[in-house]
């Protein structure tokens, strides 16, 4: 173990402190000219987003200078600008920012209340007590069609299936309750899902069974949605039936059985010297992610979905961090948290803790997490998790260097339900799930610690200069490795992150990421491929055996032989047309291979150990005239289905006063061994939104699709195109099995629907 803690001191090491500002200055006109830096030089790219931008769909170009990135922009006097950075693709807030908001996934926006810039805010710098109220809404109705028999597929035609009302709306009041205590409510009004086919869209107006019989006629329907909007329209609209209804943590766990309720919770205060925040049911803790991974999900962890459980979060103060600055020339950051949410559902307690030091070229960072099998805190822990790693930047010469390590220890193992006597460990699937929560991956276990079991690590090196941007990563995960407070593996809309950053089960993978920019920056190649294969096989049958019986889509296991390897290759090129063309335009196209060494892992539908799985093409045009703006076109290849290959071809025209057009085609072609009937081999869908500027600028779409859907959910934005690259993406699941989606080449197969909707995001 002194070896192991040796090696890690070695790795340690980081980057440099990034910061930002605002400032805003009053024009003669009234206006106020606003402008916005963010300092880090060695970016390549940085965005401007916010609520004036439509967030990400609008995003602006800053502009890069010696010291960082700045962008000026007018705005009225009375303007409130919520916003942050896109640095390099990621999201960043403006820690300089007035004041911030919190964004409902353990972040925080920035905020600038320009009335307050142009005219000073209070004296102490105190935030000041002020909730501001925040609305996320969208109402639609659907109607679903079947365009094959559902007893005889060969039968076409359009035959109303069902007609659904979807209605969502997530209500914010977010600010200072009192000056420097800081208040976040959601109240979800309302949960209904539109579609049947996807989410289990359930307020219908009529629906019939696979035979033609009515379940729900028109007349009760109608009778229903009358009833329910002229007397109680939001208990109608959510659903409510029953507010008692036990939750799956037991006959001693109520919570709501039905919307609206309560969805995040969070308040505390903010003094000089401590800061403290807690969080109760959906709300989520502040996100860590400061070397290289995310060692708190902030996105995706719930203080307690079964409406019991929480968190308690205390970090250390500005001021005392200033003090420290000032006396050793680092900037720390302290975390403690005990909290009633190691399983997600809010049944077991637990602990993260963090500390962290930075100063302008390095940080380095030791996190101990816990989770406690009894019912008390810091007794008996089951799973512990020490996370320790660093990461330096030598700006000069453009080196950067990252290193981090996980070790998973477990104890009191027999209190678990599924655990083996006969073996010493637990291997019971669906005990540990029902006790850990569905966001691990690791099931099988003992209360030893050997190093190729217990302990995942990355190790990352890149370099950049004018011409390359070049990373070199290598990452491994052990069969019974596990990082409390990350996302991993289950249903619930796809995510995963734990599984992201460490890979799979007992896997390594060495990664080159390669970004060369030539031709005066008009031409970017990207080529990025990356080696698998086991990280031991020791055991591998043991353990292996457990993992292949519970295999999902979303599997646990990648490789299938002990002594399989996997090579994927990836190539993409963009090039700035602009100059070649005389208008703003580029074109980008993409490429992705894969081979694995042995037959147990060969690619079904082509029975081959190679497999040409993916491509795309983009061409895009932008400031085209007054009326018609731009457009952009994708080409997609998804060659990765057992039974069809599915080829996609999609454009979005973009117009004056924020409106929009879609249309998409796609064409299903069997693979060698499909087996499936090619029933529905094309598939289109047509949408038109328009986003006005009165009435709160909601957004108006109206959508038809046949044997395929190009866009998003219905809770997710469904305006939008549901791109993954440049092919169409998957689905989530909502109240599906464990599987984490439904892949694009299936979705709508053998359905149709028209829909119209309006969203508001206030």
């Amino acid at each position: 173990m002194k070896k192991l803690f040796a090696f890690i001191s070695v790795l340690a090491a980081c980057t440099a402190f990034m910061f930002a500002e605002v400032t805003a200055k009053k024009n003669a006109d009234g206006s106020v000219e606003v402008t916005f830096f963010y300092g880090n030089p060695r970016a390549s790219e940085v965005l401007l987003a916010g609520d004036f931008t439509n967030w990400q769909d609008g995003a602006l170009p800053m502009e890069k200078g010696e010291k960082g990135f700045s962008l000026t922009k007018t705005f009225k006097a009375s303007d409130v600008l919520t916003y942050k950075f896109i640095s390099d693709g990621n999201w960043t807030t403006d820690l300089r920012a007035p004041e911030f908001v919190d964004d409902g996934f353990g972040g925080k926006n920035s905020r600038a209340e320009l009335a307050d810039l142009i005219g000073g805010g209070d004296d102490d710098g105190a935030a000041k007590a002020k909730i501001n109220f925040v609305s996320w809404s969208m109402i639609g109705a659907q109607g679903t069609y079947r365009t094959a028999a559902a007893t005889d597929p060969s039968k076409k035609g359009l035959d109303l299936d069902s007609a659904t009302l979807g209605f969502k709306s997530y209500d914010k009041f977010v600010g200072n309750f009192l000056p420097n205590c800081p208040l976040f409510i959601e109240l979800a009004i309302s949960e209904r899902e539109l579609d049947p086919v996807q989410n289990g869209g359930n307020l219908y107006l009529y629906k019939v069974d696979d035979y033609g019989n009515d379940e729900v006629t028109w007349e009760d329907g109608l009778k229903e949605l009358v009833n329910g909007l002229v007397a109680h329209p939001v208990s109608y609209l959510a659903g409510t039936t029953n507010n008692s209804v036990e939750g799956d943590g037991g006959a001693d766990k109520t919570g709501p059985g039905s919307n609206p309720f309560l969805g995040h919770l969070k308040f505390g205060f903010s003094t000089p010297w401590v800061k403290y925040i807690t969080g109760f049911n959906y709300a989520k803790p502040t996100a860590q992610a400061n070397i290289l991974w995310t060692t708190v999900d902030g996105s995706n962890w719930d203080a307690g979905y079964d409406h019991v459980g929480g968190f308690n979060e205390f970090t250390i103060g500005d001021k005392a961090v200033a003090t420290l600055e000032e006396a050793t020339g680092l900037k720390f950051n302290l975390v403690f948290a005990p909290n009633m949410s190691a399983n997600r559902k809010g049944g077991k307690y637990g602990l993260w803790s963090i500390l962290g030091v930075s100063n302008d070229i390095f940080a380095v960072e030791a996190q101990y997490n816990a989770f406690y099998a009894d019912d008390y805190i810091f007794y008996k822990p089951f799973e512990q998790d020490a996370i320790v790693g660093g990461k330096f930047s030598l700006s000069d010469i453009g080196l950067t260097f990252g290193a981090q390590m996980l070790m998973t220890f477990y104890d009191n193992i027999d209190l678990v339900p599924g655990y083996n006597a006969a073996k010493s460990r637990v291997d019971g699937f669906w005990d540990v799930m029902g006790f850990t929560g569905y966001s691990r991956s690791a099931v099988v276990f003992d209360d030893s610690f050997d190093f190729d079991k217990n302990t995942a690590g990355e190790v990352k090196v890149g370099y950049k200069n004018d011409i390359v941007n070049v990373n070199v990563d290598w990452r491994y995960r052990g069969w019974e490795s596990n990082m409390l407070y990350v996302h991993d593996h289950h249903s619930d809309n796809g995510k995963d992150s734990q599984k992201a950053q460490l890979g799979t089960l007992n896997s390594q993978r060495v990664t080159v990421d390669a970004t060369f920019t030539l031709l005066d920056e008009a031409l970017s190649i990207n080529f990025a491929p990356y080696f698998e294969t086991q990280f031991s096989t020791d055991k591998w049958e043991d353990y292996a055996a457990v993992y292949a019986a519970n295999e999902t889509a979303n599997s646990r296991i990648d490789l299938h032989s002990k002594d399989s390897k996997k090579i994927v290759g990836y190539l993409q090129a963009d090039y700035n047309l602009e100059d070649v063309i005389g208008y703003k335009s580029s074109v980008s196209a993409y490429g992705k291979v894969k081979y694995v060494t042995e037959d147990e892992d060969k690619f079904s539908g082509y029975d081959s150990n190679f497999l040409f799985s993916n491509a795309g093409l983009k061409f895009s045009m932008s400031e085209l005239g007054d009326i018609f703006k731009g457009f952009d076109v994708y080409y997609g290849l998804n060659n990765s289905h057992s039974q069809f290959m599915w080829n996609t071809l999609v454009g979005e025209l973009k117009f004056a006063q924020n409106m929009k057009a879609d249309i998409a085609f796609g064409l299903r072609t069997k693979t060698a061994e499909g087996k499936e009937d090619n029933n529905n081999p094309f598939g289109f869908g047509v949408g038109f939104a328009k986003q006005f500027q009165s009435f709160k600028k909601p957004t108006v779409y109206c959508q038809f699709v046949y044997d395929m859907d190009p866009f998003k959910n219905f809770g997710d934005g469904q305006d939008a195109l549901n791109l993954d690259g440049y092919e169409i993406g998957d689905k989530s699941i909502k109240d599906g099995a464990d599987s984490p989606a439904q892949d694009a080449v299936d979705v709508y197969a053998g359905h149709a629907a028209v829909r119209v909707g309006i969203r508001w995001d206030i």
